[in-house]
C-alpha cells in the first residue's frame, strides 16, 4: 500500500523544475533581476542563481515528459510579474498538477 498521496510526489518531482522555469522566464521574459525573482518566488537569491546556472531545477526529462510545466511556468511567470495574488498561483499549480498526475509517465516517474 502506498500512502503517498500524488501531491507529495507532484511536490518533490516537478515543483523544483516548475520553480526553475518560473525563474527563467521572469529572467528572460520579463527582465527581472535575481533579488527581484527572489523576492517574488520566497527564495533567497542564491537558489536563484543555481535555478538560472542549471545547477537546481533543471531535469530535462521532467521537461520533455510534461512540457505544460514550461506553459504553466510562463502562466505563473505573468502572474507574479503583475503581482497577482496567491489564489491565482495555487490555481495554476493545482490544475498543472492535476494533469500531470493523470499521466502514465507519471505513475512510471513514481516507481
Amino acid at each position: 500500500m502506498n500512502l503517498k498521496p500524488g501531491c507529495e510526489s507532484f511536490a518533490k518531482k516537478v515543483i523544483p523544475v516548475l520553480r526553475a522555469r518560473i525563474a527563467y522566464s521572469l529572467a528572460e521574459d520579463h527582465e527581472m533581476q535575481q533579488y527581484e525573482i527572489s523576492k517574488k518566488l520566497g527564495v533567497t537569491q542564491a537558489a536563484i542563481s543555481f535555478y538560472l546556472g542549471k545547477e537546481r531545477g533543471d531535469n530535462l526529462s521532467i521537461i520533455k515528459k510534461f512540457p505544460e510545466i514550461d506553459v504553466t511556468a510562463k502562466k505563473m511567470a505573468k502572474a507574479l510579474k503583475a503581482g497577482k495574488g496567491d489564489v491565482v498561483l495555487s490555481e495554476l499549480m493545482c490544475d498543472l498538477c492535476h494533469k500531470i498526475r493523470k499521466k502514465r509517465s507519471f505513475k512510471a516517474l513514481l516507481k
